[in-house]
């Protein structure tokens, strides 16, 4: 007997759009570009949990550059006297 608590692994764009807090045009937008893959069945379309998490994980900004901007804006703030 499956448990009552089984995690989907397919998912629709309106659950996509809660689960990455994005809007569902971009998740659109982006599943046409090929940014997130998506499995097409007649009209209803719906993505993988893992492909999306994957996808996400692709969108971070490097650490460093976080970083970087970070200090600059410290600076930027201590240079000005604030």
């Amino acid at each position: 007997m499956l448990s009552d608590k089984v995690r989907e692994r397919y998912i629709d764009i309106k659950r996509v759009s809660r689960y990455t807090s994005l809007p569902v045009k971009t998740i659109y937008d982006w599943s046409s570009q090929g940014k997130f893959p998506c499995i097409k069945f007649g009209r209803r379309v719906l993505f993988d949990i893992q492909d999306v998490d994957k996808a996400m994980a692709n969108l971070k900004r490097p650490y460093s550059m976080l970083e970087n901007r970070v200090s600059k804006i410290i600076g930027d703030l201590h240079g000005n006297g604030i």
